[in-house]
C-alpha cells in the first residue's frame, strides 16, 4: 500500500506516487484496488521465478544489471569469434592485412607482424611510384573483385621482398573505406636461369682456388658481375680480420662498422643499415661514394657458428633473392674456408713431423751450445713456416738471457727488453707446456696492445726442458693464423724436450773437458 510503502522508504508520499507511475509504465509494476486504496505489486512474467523486493531503487538497478550481463555474454562472443577469426587469418605463407584509404595498417596476421614489426602504414614499406599505383587502383576497385599486382616491401634497410599483392575492396554491408591484402611471396620464384648459371660459376671458382684470397676475390668478383653489382664489399673474419676489400677501411671506419658486423656474426642473421645510420655516413665518406644508401652484412656460417661476414656496400636497393644467392655464395666460401683450413692441419701436421725430425738430425750432429741453438731455431722456423723466433736461457744468476734471435721485429725486442712478455715467459715456467695464441682466440685480446699492433697473428712458446725443470724457452712468431691439432701441439712441445737434453748434453761435455784441462 501507499502509506508502507512511504515509511519503508523514507520518501515522501508525493515522491513514492511518482516512481510507482514510472515503473507501472514500464511495466515493471501492477497494482489492483483494494477499496479506495491501491495495492501495488511486482507485475508477474512467465519467467519471474522469486519474488523480490518492491523498492523502486533496486527494480532498477536490477534492470541495469541485467542489461550489463547481457552486454557482457555479447562481447564474448565477439571475443571469441574475432580469435577464431583471428587464428584463421594467420596463415603461415600469406601476409594478411587491412588498410584505410590513407594506406594506414588496420588489422595484420600474425606472418606480416613478424615480418614487418614496426611497419605503421604500406606506404612505408614500398617505393613511391607503388604508393601511387596502389593508390589509384583503391579508388578504382568499387566492383568488388579482387586486383593483383606486384609490389616490393622493405624487410630492413636496403633489402626488398617481391610479393604478389591482392587488393579487395569492401564487401557489401563492410566498413566503409577498408580494403583487405594478401600478398603471397614471390621471391622462391625470381631466381633465372642467368643467376643459377653465376652461382654454379661462383661455387665452381671457388672450389678451385689454393688459397683464402684466390678464393675470396673470385668469390665475390663473380657476385659483382653476375649476380649483385655492389659498390663496395668487404669480407670479414671472425677475429674481425679484413682478408679481402674493395676499399681502404681505416680503424677509424673499422670502429664503426665492428658493431654492424659483430650483430651480424652474433644472430647469425643478415643485418643492414640504411639512411641515417652512421655506417652510411662512415661508408659514404671513407669510400668516396656520396651514392651509398644501404650497407648489407651477410654472415659466413659454418655449422652453428659464425666464421665470417661479407659486408656489402650498396648504392640502391635490392632484393631477398639477390641476398639468398649471396648467402648460398656465402655457404661456399665457408665449405671451401674449411677445406682449406682441413689442408693447412694437415700439412702443419706432417710440418711438425719435419721439424722434429730435422732438430733431431741437428742434435745428433752438433756439440757447440750456441750452433745447436741457431741450427734449431732456424730448423723449427723454415719447418713450420714462422717467420720469426728467438730462444732464451736461464744464465747462473737464474735469469732470462736472450742468446739467439731470427727476424725480430725491433718493435717486438725492445718488447722482450722492456719486460712485455715476462708475463707468458711466466706462465710458461709455471705451467711447464707449450702456449699457443692465435688471433680467433680469446686470449688474444688480452694481450699487449704493443704486440698485436705489430701484426702477430700466431705465438708459440716451447718450453726447453731438461727433465721436470724448464732451462729456457723457444718462442716463434707468424702474421698468419697457424691452426694446429692438439696432436700436432705435442709434437711441437716435443721440440723443447729434444733441445733441453741436447742442451744438457752440451752442458756436461763442456764440463767433462774443463776437468781433463
Amino acid at each position: 500500500m501507499l502509506d508502507k510503502i512511504a515509511m519503508g522508504t523514507g520518501k515522501s508520499r508525493a515522491t513514492v506516487l511518482k516512481y510507482l507511475g514510472v515503473l507501472h509504465a514500464k511495466e515493471i509494476l501492477d497494482f489492483r484496488h483494494i477499496g479506495r486504496s491501491k495495492l501495488w505489486m511486482l507485475k508477474q512474467t512467465p519467467d519471474a521465478g522469486m519474488e523480490v523486493s518492491v523498492r523502486p531503487e533496486g527494480e532498477s538497478m536490477d534492470r541495469e544489471v541485467r542489461m550489463l550481463a547481457s552486454m557482457a555474454c555479447e562481447l564474448t562472443g565477439i571475443l571469441l569469434r574475432e580469435a577464431e577469426l583471428e587464428d584463421r587469418l594467420n596463415h603461415p605463407d600469406i601476409i594478411v592485412l587491412t588498410v584505410d584509404a590513407d594506406l594506414r595498417i588496420i588489422f595484420r596476421n600474425r606472418l606480416f607482424s613478424s615480418l614487418f614489426p614496426e611497419a605503421a602504414t604500406i606506404r612505408e614499406l614500398i617505393r613511391p611510384h607503388q604508393a601511387d599505383r596502389l593508390e589509384r587502383a583503391m579508388r578504382a576497385e568499387k566492383t568488388g573483385h579482387a586486383f593483383s599486382m606486384e609490389l616490393d616491401l622493405r624487410e630492413k634497410a636496403g633489402v626488398c621482398r617481391p610479393y604478389k599483392i591482392s587488393l579487395f575492396p569492401p564487401a557489401p554491408g563492410g566498413p566503409a573505406g577498408c580494403f583487405s591484402l594478401t600478398g603471397e611471396d614471390l621471391s622462391a620464384h625470381k631466381r633465372s636461369r642467368r643467376q643459377l648459371e653465376a652461382l654454379l660459376y661462383i661455387i665452381r671458382a671457388a672450389g678451385t682456388a689454393h688459397d683464402e684470397a684466390h678464393l675470396l676475390k673470385e668469390a665475390m668478383t663473380g657476385v659483382r658481375d653476375k649476380l649483385l653489382p655492389f659498390v663496395h664489399c668487404a669480407v670479414f673474419m671472425a677475429d674481425l680480420q679484413i682478408p679481402y676489400s674493395t676499399f681502404t677501411v681505416t680503424d677509424g671506419m673499422q670502429a664503426v662498422l665492428s658493431p654492424l658486423i659483430t650483430r651480424c656474426m652474433t644472430t647469425l642473421e643478415n643485418v643492414s643499415a640504411g639512411d641515417g645510420d652512421p655506417v652510411i655516413a662512415c661508408l659514404s665518406e671513407g669510400t668516396g661514394s656520396p651514392a651509398v644508401k644501404s650497407a648489407i652484412a651477410v654472415p659466413i656460417i659454418e655449422e652453428e657458428r659464425a666464421m665470417g661476414a661479407i659486408l656489402l656496400v650498396m648504392d640502391t636497393d635490392v632484393s631477398t633473392t639477390e641476398i639468398e644467392n649471396v648467402e648460398i655464395v656465402a655457404d661456399e666460401i665457408s665449405g671451401a674456408l674449411k677445406m682449406q683450413r682441413l689442408d693447412r692441419e694437415r700439412s702443419e701436421y706432417i710440418n711438425t713431423l719435419l721439424a722434429m725430425n730435422g732438430i733431431s738430425g741437428i742434435l745428433n750432429d752438433a756439440r757447440d751450445e750456441t750452433l745447436i741453438l741457431e741450427k734449431s731455431i732456424e730448423s723449427a722456423m723454415t719447418s713450420l713456416g714462422f717467420e720469426m723466433g728467438c730462444v732464451y736461457l736461464k744464465d747462473e744468476k737464474d735469469e732470462m738471457t736472450a742468446r739467439v734471435h731470427r727476424n725480430m721485429p725491433e718493435s717486438l725486442r725492445n718488447m722482450c727488453i722492456s719486460g712485455i712478455f715476462n708475463g707468458l715467459f711466466e706462465r710458461a715456467f709455471r705451467e711447464r707446456n707449450i702456449i699457443y695464441i692465435t688471433s680467433e682466440m680469446p686470449e688474444y685480446a688480452m694481450l699487449d696492445p704493443g704486440m698485436r699492433a705489430t701484426g702477430l697473428r700466431t705465438l708459440l712458446i716451447l718450453p726447453i726442458k731438461t727433465g721436470d725443470t724448464v732451462v729456457g724457452l723457444l718462442n716463434m712468431g707468424s702474421r698468419d693464423v697457424k691452426p694446429y691439432m692438439p696432436t700436432s701441439l705435442e709434437n711441437i712441445s716435443s721440440i723443447g724436450l729434444q733441445l733441453g737434453v741436447a742442451l744438457e748434453r752440451s752442458r756436461l761435455a763442456r764440463e767433462l773437458e774443463s776437468r781433463q784441462d
